[in-house]
């Protein structure tokens, strides 16, 4: 099954659509709350369409996907987009990892094995690069990537029972390969070409970036509370009490207190312990919250 998240494509869906129905047995088109005829001309074109009655940002539109997907008798997803910029010739290769059995993700990237991603403007290939690195960073069992912000890819079955986007934005693209990721599932890169010209994004490059490191942000800050909040603390915390030392040290050799260093003194002491106690409750909050499920 072939999916594609869309956002006011009503020049480029039909085209696509038409295309994915030649190598998937069933196509969907999420309408992320199109102000165009997106929606009836996918419909026309043969795809089944879902509609968000607003526009709720592309992680939501993938959420869709993977939703769609877990109620379906599919073995495969493969998601791509609406804009031209994937080629849907090239779903067989995406899809040829999943479907020998070598991967659970599958993910067309513009620059492996020396593709060079021809069209993409250097500005655009360096946030890509910047955003991959930072993805990269987040994985431990992988092998690093070089295309984090991909949006061509094919799901295993067991991806898509285990996968659950829970970003809103552009930061799910990161998000998936994290918790794939943590959830032990198997993740390979294929080569491919896109039509980088066809492609207009809906926002500009900055946006973009700061949306998806945003979004790392908040998704290190919900798993990983305790090395987000009560590592800072606890360093801020011993930073304070070395400061408090040397305050009062200054204070026994000359009667005269450092007034300065002592509020910063009281401001690292206070601040690393309040983020020590909530990274530790926010962690307890997690836990509790996933054994629940």
């Amino acid at each position: 099954m072939a999916a594609i998240p869309a956002f006011n494509e009503q020049k480029t869906i039909g085209s696509v659509v038409l295309t994915a129905l030649r190598y998937a047995t069933k196509v969907i088109v999420i309408d992320d709350g199109s102000k165009d005829e997106t929606a009836w001309v996918a419909e026309q074109a043969g795809a089944s369409v879902i509609q968000h009655p607003t526009n709720r940002g592309y992680g939501a539109a993938l959420r869709s996907c993977f939703e769609y997907a877990r109620e379906s008798e599919f073995e495969v997803l493969v998601i791509l987009d609406g804009d031209g910029q994937h080629r849907p010739e090239m779903i067989p290769q995406v899809v040829a990892p999943i479907d020998e059995g070598r991967a659970d993700v599958s993910i067309g990237s513009r620059f492996l094995d020396g593709h060079k991603a021809g069209g993409v403007p250097g500005y655009r290939k360096f946030g890509i690069r910047v955003i991959t690195k930072l993805t990269n960073l987040g994985t431990r069992h992988s092998g690093k990537i070089t295309d984090a912000q991909s949006g061509f890819r094919a799901y295993s079955r067991a991806a898509i029972a285990a996968i659950d986007p829970l970003e809103a934005d552009m930061g799910a693209s990161a998000e998936i390969l994290w918790e794939a990721d943590r959830k032990g599932l198997r993740i390979v890169e294929v080569p491919i070409e896109i039509d980088y010209q066809r492609s207009r994004g809906a926002r500009g490059p900055v946006q973009h970036g700061l949306s998806v490191v945003g979004s790392m942000v908040r998704y290190v800050e919900k798993r990983h509370a305790l090395l987000f909040f009560s590592v800072p603390g606890f360093i801020l915390f011993l930073a304070g009490l070395a400061l408090g030392f040397y305050v009062v040290e200054g204070y026994y050799r000359t009667t005269q207190l450092a007034v300065g260093l002592a509020l910063v003194t009281v401001l690292l002491v206070v601040l690393g312990m309040l983020l020590a106690f909530t990274g530790l409750i926010l962690h307890a909050v997690i836990n509790a919250n996933s054994n629940g499920r």
